[in-house]
């Protein structure tokens, strides 16, 4: 299988605009061809950009405005930009795109991509590797020529990077270039004629990508950063420490609201003895100038005077009774905060260590191990044969794994064995072959040594490479591995789309930040054919760790406020998935045995698309173009190298109204406009030469372009779902007792329920919720339901679940019988329904008509109050 990658995603095309848009001087430029000598192989060719610091100013705070950023600046500081994207929404697609957008636009070609670890590079390389062909459809250009990895032995990489006339873009680690004189970088090689590589890299004034830059922030890495002599510097990252000049921010809240990353499921396991006094140390905070203050864990009296385990901060001389209104902590004190010692000293005399160990481990990571498995059991049964779930397991120790008799690896085995009988999938399956570690290690005489390593060592590599470049092979059925272990090699850098379950098996509490741990998993799946997932319902990742749920959540937040977002971040709690049991006296009643009778018909689909008919609907809507602004100044641009190898412009400002006295080169209109809709060549051809206004192509070739294409590719959907979509009754129907059953619910949201078919129903956000409330509460209202996942509706786009069938009763005593469609928050940040989704409801509203179901429809916020 291969990834494939969406082009219009709204969220990713606003990033890769705000870092366009900063440097737009507001006039249409048009390329022009004009020949130029071959240059001698002795020159650099440098990035060049000519525009005027008060215009960079007023494009940023255009850009800020427009993107509701508050910190609008006022002052053009440095040549710095921040992009904010949440760790699983494609944070590397976005700056790889804005490199080819940066080059189209503006010419520039010099490009490092700089990196904190090995790990991170190897994730951007194996993401160019993946995505390759993407571009090549998108931009007809081939990115294979252009990227390379810096190595140190390699350096007429780095020469050709100088010289090349190409765009080049090479990505390298900080550490191969910071500080140290005797990195070869900084040495003047025989073959360089004296310079150093640094220098030659410098003279070129590359764009300076910064992945992750926040671990970059050291003085030592940002001289080494501006030995590069960047033109300006691109920085990308979930968690930037220090923002420059920020454009464009994708917050977790707007992820998760979106759809565009997992929900969070959290799975708390810890020895929870009421009689020992909770009092656990998470952090050890200095500053300087200041007294130490340590973050713990303790047992707070709420309002509701609910006992719950919280993050608190305390200093020397608190009160814990005071600060946690629970008389268990009566007289005790916080003594002292050791930041050497890394322990808190309680007026009891009791010391209280960051290194916590558990002294019932073996317990805790088998009920860990357990759950996981079983978890990891259940979504799988849960998403077939059509996505294949992988678990991820964090380890502090390899020799408690790598080991046959090693801890961990025994406990998973057992475990394993004893709850695959449980699912036919799994039950003659082979232990030995579902589960792999990935660590680094090192030979040393003459045996292979495992290592307990940070995650960005050189011997990391391996490891790291290991699972990187089987990345597709580990997403398919073939590849019988579906559980991963590591220590710290997949920390940051590597994110596998469908991990559904992490679990954290520490010996110790975790240092690793709770958003670094979710991070790896929170990357929506795809299936075995590569297409993303957005099914919001089955898009949860589940937590398992070695703390309670309370503790947990808690941590997470502080991270986040800490991060600067106050709102609460929607976690749920894995040990409280309620069984929604069907309730006979609605599911038996007249009314709804009527309604199912309306609606279980199932069909399938045919499809067709006649060529000379899509031609004909293009054609008659390009006819009807209008081109805005036809007397504004047309830019017309030709674009050539000088006798020195420097990019020149050169452009001649038309009058409004005039008509162009030079010649406007257009080149490969038929194949952008193929390439972006996924025609053909002939049928695009077909289609301009039918047209009676391509005379406007050439006074206004953009606009022309642009409208042609979103001319065209409304033709092309509305003849796929009005025209070439077709439903027929396949004689069979949706079993109503099948259907029906009992089953856990994917989430614990839920509400009680009287006039459901089952004793609680399960919704997916505030609105769904606020739906079936009223739904619950209408005296309109005889019986409804939230339709099974079984009731899946074929269509090309994949399938389709309608939300809400229910039956209505009106107030003359005439009872309707509706299906509806919810989907108050599932849109995108234009607060509009993705198109995928107006299709599949379109192919729904089909499937109805076919079946002589005429009252299936979308439910506005409106219909909340007015079903009809």
């Amino acid at each position: 299988m291969k990834f494939k990658f969406t082009k219009n995603l709204d969220f990713q095309l606003n990033a890769i605009n705000a870092i366009i848009g900063v440097f737009d001087i507001g006039k249409n430029i048009v390329q022009m061809e004009k020949p130029f000598k071959l240059q001698s192989f002795s020159k650099i060719i440098k990035n060049e950009l000519e525009v005027e610091p008060t215009r960079i100013l007023k494009n940023i705070q255009s850009i800020q405005k427009q993107n509701k950023i508050e910190s609008v600046v006022k002052n053009l500081d440095s040549m710095d930009f921040s992009i904010e994207m949440e760790t699983g929404t494609g944070k590397t697609y976005v700056y790889l795109r804005t490199i080819l957008e940066l080059n189209q636009k503006y010419g520039l070609k010099k490009f490092i991509i700089l990196v904190p670890s090995v790990a991170i590079r190897e994730g951007v390389l194996k993401t160019i590797e993946q995505i390759k062909v993407h571009f090549q459809e998108l931009y007809n250009y081939n990115i294979e020529h252009a990227y390379f990895a810096y190595s140190s032995d390699k350096l007429s990489k780095v020469r050709e990077f100088a010289q090349s006339l190409d765009i080049k873009i090479m990505i390298m680690t900080v550490q191969s270039f910071a500080g140290n004189e005797r990195l070869v970088m900084r040495q003047t090689p025989d073959r360089f004629g004296g310079e150093r590589p640094i220098d030659l890299i410098a003279e070129t004034c590359p764009i300076v990508i910064m992945d992750e830059p926040q671990n970059m922030e050291s003085s030592l890495s940002k001289k080494a950063i501006a030995d590069l002599n960047p033109l300006f510097k691109l920085r990308y990252s979930a968690t930037h420490k220090e923002i420059y000049n920020l454009l464009y921010r994708l917050t977790p809240m707007d992820a998760y609201r979106k759809g565009l990353v997992k929900k969070i499921s959290v799975f708390g396991v810890e020895e929870d003895n009421p009689n020992v006094l909770t009092f656990k140390v998470k952090e050890i905070i200095t500053k300087r100038n200041e007294s130490p203050k340590a973050r713990v864990i303790l047992e707070v009296k709420n309002a509701e005077r609910k006992f719950i385990k919280k993050n608190i901060l305390v200093k020397a001389g608190d009160d814990l009774e005071r600060k946690t209104n629970n008389p268990a902590y009566t007289g005790l004190d916080i003594r002292d905060i050791n930041a050497i010692h890394n322990r808190v000293e309680l007026s009891d005399g009791f010391y209280h260590k960051l290194e916590w160990k558990s002294e019932n481990k073996e317990a805790v990571f088998r009920t860990q191990i357990h759950e996981t498995i079983k978890a990891h059991f259940d979504k799988q049964k849960e998403l077939g044969k059509s996505i294949k779930v992988l678990s991820l397991f964090f380890i502090d120790r390899v020799a408690n794994y790598v080991y046959e008799d090693g801890l961990i690896r025994t406990i998973f085995n057992e475990e394993f064995k004893k709850l695959q009988e449980n699912y036919s999938r799994f039950r003659n399956v082979d232990v030995n072959n579902v589960h792999k570690g990935y660590f680094a290690s090192k030979k040393e005489k003459g045996q292979i040594v495992f290592r307990d390593t940070r995650g960005d060592s050189k011997i990391d590599k391996e490891a790291y490479d290991l699972i990187m470049k089987d990345k597709e092979r580990l997403l398919s059925f073939s590849e019988p591995v579906s559980f991963i272990f590591s220590h710290s090699a997949l920390k940051e850098g590597w994110d596998n789309p469908n991990i559904f379950q992490i679990c954290t098996l520490r010996e110790t509490r975790s240092l690793m930040q709770k958003r670094q741990e979710i991070g790896r998993g929170l990357r929506l799946p795809v299936n075995i054919e590569g297409d993303r997932i957005y099914d919001p319902r089955i898009n949860v990742l589940t937590v398992v760790a070695n703390e309670s749920y309370q503790e947990y959540v808690s941590q997470l937040q502080t991270e986040f406020n800490e991060a600067g977002y106050i709102e609460q971040i929607e976690t749920t709690n894995a040990r409280e998935k309620p069984m929604l049991i069907r309730t006979n006296r609605n599911l038996d009643t007249e009314d709804f045995k009527k309604l199912w009778k309306k609606i279980n018909k199932r069909t399938k689909y045919n499809l067709a698309v006649k060529s000379r008919v899509l031609i004909k609907e293009a054609v008659k809507k390009i006819n009807e173009l209008e081109i805005s602004n036809l007397v504004v100044t047309v830019d017309k641009v030709n674009v050539y190298f000088d006798d020195n190898g420097k990019i020149q412009t050169s452009y001649s400002n038309q009058s409004a109204g005039e008509r162009l006295k030079k010649n406007i080169v257009i080149q490969n209109v038929v194949d952008r406009i193929a390439r972006e809709i996924g025609l053909t060549k002939k049928t695009i051809t077909n289609i301009l030469f039918k047209v009676k206004n391509l005379e406007l192509l050439f006074e206004n070739p953009e606009e022309y372009i642009r409208s042609t294409i979103v001319y065209i590719q409304h033709s092309l959907n509305d003849l796929l779902i009005n025209d070439g979509l077709k439903y027929l009754p396949t004689g069979e129907i949706w079993e109503i007792k099948l259907l029906f059953g009992e089953f856990e619910a994917s989430r614990s949201k839920t509400i009680a329920s009287e006039r459901s078919v089952f004793d609680r129903v399960a919704y997916d956000s505030n609105g769904e919720k606020e739906f079936a409330e009223h739904l619950e509460n209408s005296i309109n209202v005889k019986v409804y339901t939230k339709l099974p996942r079984g009731f899946m509706i074929d269509t090309p786009l994949g399938k389709y679940i309608p939300d809400w069938a229910i039956v209505w009763k009106t107030s003359e005593g005439d009872k309707l019988y509706l299906v509806r469609e919810t989907k108050f928050e599932y849109k995108n940040l234009d607060n509009q329904l993705p198109l995928i989704e107006q299709l599949k409801i379109k192919c729904g509203e089909k499937h109805f008509e076919s079946i002589g179901f005429d009252n299936f429809k979308l439910a506005e916020e409106k219909d909340l109050r007015d079903l009809i």
